[in-house]
């Protein structure tokens, strides 16, 4: 596994991405779409991985551009999957999850039964950040968690766009399944800075 900088997951010839959230500012973020191919290309990856949560509005009101930022990225990409996040609802041919050499990757919003046979296991969904205390109050910086379950890794990935870092997990619970099996995790920055770790009950 290889981590980047700006959020990215690179896994043999897999770039794995997670939570873009198009439309959390009201209209579809397409300067998302270049940082995807930058960090792309950049990777030499074959097959680029969405990992849930594409959109950001529940309802219908932004499918169709979502549905064309998916179409642009697959003209760019040697093989594009997207997997099914829980804001993804009215988007068709996505995949609930893909498990392939006893890794499994999925959005991280429900379990399924692959994840008792993973020997490692890659999710978003969480949005995981730490807060950082200064004397104007403080900064959320985007994280990457790493923790063990027994004979199986997990990994946290942070959300690809940077208006995402919602949870500070040094000082609250995460959302996801996972954290109901791992209750302990090293945290990194996505500038590859270890942060100590991090535990929940």
């Amino acid at each position: 596994m290889k981590f980047s900088e700006r959020g990215a997951l690179k896994l043999g010839k897999k770039l794995i991405i997670s939570d873009l959230h198009l439309g959390i500012l009201g209209f579809p973020d397409f300067s998302l779409f270049n940082k995807i191919i930058d960090v792309y290309e950049k990777s030499k990856a074959q097959t680029l991985i969405l990992n849930g949560d594409v959109k950001h509005r529940i309802g219908r009101a932004e499918i169709h551009s979502v549905e064309k930022f998916l179409d642009d990225l697959k003209d760019h990409v040697s093989e594009l999957i997207v997997i099914k996040g829980n804001h993804d609802s009215g988007l068709t041919g996505l995949s609930d999850y893909v498990f392939e050499n006893k890794t499994l990757i999925l959005h991280g919003h429900k379990k399924v039964d692959e994840f008792f046979e993973a020997r490692r296991v890659i999710v978003g969904h969480a949005h995981p950040a730490i807060f950082i205390k200064d004397k104007v109050g403080g900064i959320k910086e985007r994280v990457w968690m790493i923790g063990r379950d027994q004979d199986k890794e997990i990994v946290v990935m942070p959300a690809f766009n940077e208006l995402c870092s919602s949870t500070a997990v040094n000082l609250e619970k995460p959302l996801g399944f996972v954290f109901k099996y791992c209750k302990k995790f090293d945290i990194f920055t996505i500038s590859g800075f270890y942060m100590g770790t991090v535990g929940f009950p």
